[in-house]
């Protein structure tokens, strides 16, 4: 499928500044890494590890514009316990960095958890993992989970977009809870309404504002009747379910991944739906989609 006909699919769906969050929260018991240079070979899939991995090696560096230049821009992060921060450039990001906060915590390096590849083409991946605080004597300050869309924009790849639960209890999805199960049904019930059209209830689901993230570029719609109007107006294709399934997520957000059939069968779309508690109610946030040809997946 050539990159061309890939946006149109993913047009037809319509489908992370703070560097760290402010308050304090421990996971225990994640698996850890610590952060070192991968080389940039071996396929897609070391590419896009490697600028995951390069992202804590940066962030530990210091250097405000090392750790940047991590970054694909626009640059998105969203959480369920802030507002979410879309970042123009580089230059902007550059000027709103401080080390000051992380380092008032007993801060002394990052670590990076070991990352899960959900979702792999040549210009993103869809990347499970997180990272803990560390002071200088080994012990763990801080703990985070976090979904990354990792994109190749002129053969580099870097980090488009992060989804962080930020929150107590954030963990790699194993036995179901009620979070998990809730935030599944909310995506097979999105994708019900997509199939059938019924675009108000599609912005129902959703949480404004919300977000698309695509390969350099990061769409945002201010309220629900925004974002109705845009899948009305956009090309539609019925998707036939695979799977939907939590991959990661806490007390206030559940990463949710899904594949669906497209066009007859001739393409798949593998997706994350970033799922967020907003005081009572629970919505969709954010979502990457990811189109290939069904033959090749």
């Amino acid at each position: 499928m050539t990159a061309q006909s890939a946006q149109l699919k993913l047009a037809a769906l319509n489908h992370d500044l703070a560097a760290m969050p402010e308050h304090e929260k421990h996971t225990p018991d994640v698996p850890l890494r610590q952060p070192r240079r991968h080389p940039d070979e071996g396929g897609k899939a070391d590419s896009a590890v490697a600028a995951y991995w390069r992202f804590f090696e940066s962030f530990n560096s210091r250097d405000a514009r090392r750790f940047s230049a991590a970054f694909h821009y626009p640059h998105a992060r969203v959480s369920p316990r802030r507002q979410p921060v879309v970042v123009p450039n580089a230059a902007a990001h550059v000027a709103a960095l401080s080390w000051d906060e992380v380092l008032a915590t007993g801060w002394d390096h990052s670590e990076g958890h070991e990352p899960e590849v959900l979702h792999l083409t040549d210009d993103r991946a869809h990347v499970v993992g997180g990272w803990t605080h560390v002071n200088a004597n080994g012990g763990n300050v801080l703990a985070n989970r976090v979904t990354y869309v990792v994109t190749r924009i002129a053969g580099c790849w870097g980090i488009q977009c992060r989804f962080g639960d930020d929150g107590e209890g954030a963990e790699r999805c194993g036995e179901t809870n009620d979070q998990q199960e809730r935030a599944v049904a909310l995506v097979e019930d999105y994708i019900d309404a997509y199939n059938d059209r019924h675009w108000a209830r599609c912005a129902n689901l959703l949480v404004t504002p919300h977000f698309q993230v695509d390969v350099g570029l990061v769409r945002q719609w201010a309220d629900r009747e925004q974002v109705w109007k845009a899948l009305r107006d956009a090309p539609w294709h019925f998707v036939t379910p695979i799977s939907t399934r939590a991959v990661q997520g806490g007390d206030d957000s559940v990463v949710v991944a899904s594949e669906g059939l497209i066009d007859g069968g001739d393409h798949i779309v593998r997706g994350v739906f970033f799922v967020v508690r907003r005081g009572e109610d629970w919505g969709i946030q954010a979502r990457s989609f990811i189109v290939a040809d069904a033959r090749e997946a």
